[in-house]
């Protein structure tokens, strides 16, 4: 059977405690834990939940959740067997690359910290806005103060359209008020960057330098990605430019989904409960691993 997994992106309502009955059962996803503690140099516990020092509260948050991801990745193998591809959106991108073989464990970590740097002295932020169809979500593109950063699609059966966006934290609190919908603004404890957006062109070049010094390795899979015209990724080159376009180019989720389509799975895997909420058809058979699963799995 044709299975994909699908890495989604960080979820700020992710409580990381919920994993702690999996990490208890489970030697796999315990041996996935160890890797990214010694990685960032803290205590397996502290990884689990806690704080460090060294370690800035959002950098260990995003540490965090691609442990938790991969680790309920290497336990969908052991359970079902080797992925045919893997998927990623954002964070999850990084994910689906470390789940293939492209990059170590270390190398996500570097990655991870050369991406959050602070570049300037400005205050961003991400928000989401769910825009009713057929509302014209446009207004969010102004280039100079905020961007999409992610287009989800079509979400809710056509009910409207999932955005994610990024720039001037000024920008997005106007446009709570201003703006043709709800948009929710992240708090700066979560997320006090712009992603995916102009913004980061500082941080892209440092990705860049830093690809360019430590290679990648090929996907033992293939890859899809949301990146604009590298949806599927098979090769080192391949995977270091998507990463490197990522920082300053919005997503296009339905380009992945259209991508995954082509591989024609028999069933998806979709790690991510935020994916779960936005109902996105991926055209085949899906299973959502979240909260929900973590429960049925280890109670």
């Amino acid at each position: 059977m044709t299975k994909f997994i699908l890495f989604g992106p960080a979820d700020a309502a992710v409580d990381f405690r919920g994993y702690e009955p999996m990490l208890r059962s489970s030697t796999v996803a315990q041996s996935v834990y160890r890797e990214f503690a010694e990685a960032v140099d803290v205590p397996v516990d502290r990884l689990i939940d806690g704080e460090a020092s060294h370690v800035h509260p959002v950098l260990l948050r995003w540490i965090r959740q691609m442990a938790a991801m991969l680790g309920v990745g290497r336990i969908l193998e052991q359970q079902h067997g080797a992925a045919s591809g893997y998927g990623g959106i954002s964070l999850g991108e990084l994910a689906a690359l470390r789940a293939s073989g492209a990059a170590s464990t270390e190398m996500v970590v570097r990655f991870l910290r050369e991406r959050h740097l602070q570049d300037t002295g400005r205050d961003e932020a991400i928000g989401f806005a769910f825009v009713p169809a057929p509302v014209d979500w446009r207004y969010y593109e102004q280039p100079e103060r905020m961007t999409v950063s992610c287009d989800f699609g079509s979400v809710l059966g056509g009910a409207g359209r999932m955005i994610m966006v990024s720039g001037l934290r000024s920008a997005l609190e106007s446009a709570r008020s201003d703006g043709p919908a709800d948009l929710q603004v992240v708090e700066r404890s979560l997320a006090h960057q712009a992603y995916h957006s102009p913004f980061r062109e500082p941080s892209r070049q440092r990705l860049e330098s830093l690809l360019k010094e430590n290679a990648l390795g090929h996907p033992e899979a293939p890859v899809v990605t949301a990146v604009p015209g590298m949806y599927t990724l098979s090769s080192a080159a391949e995977a270091a430019n998507a990463l490197v376009a990522s920082e300053t180019q919005s997503l296009d989720v339905p380009g992945l989904v259209a991508a995954l389509r082509q591989f024609a799975p028999d069933k998806v895997y979709v790690v991510s409960s935020f994916l779960r909420q936005l109902e996105i058809d991926f055209h085949t058979a899906t299973e959502y691993v979240d909260d929900s699963w973590l429960k049925r799995n280890f109670g």
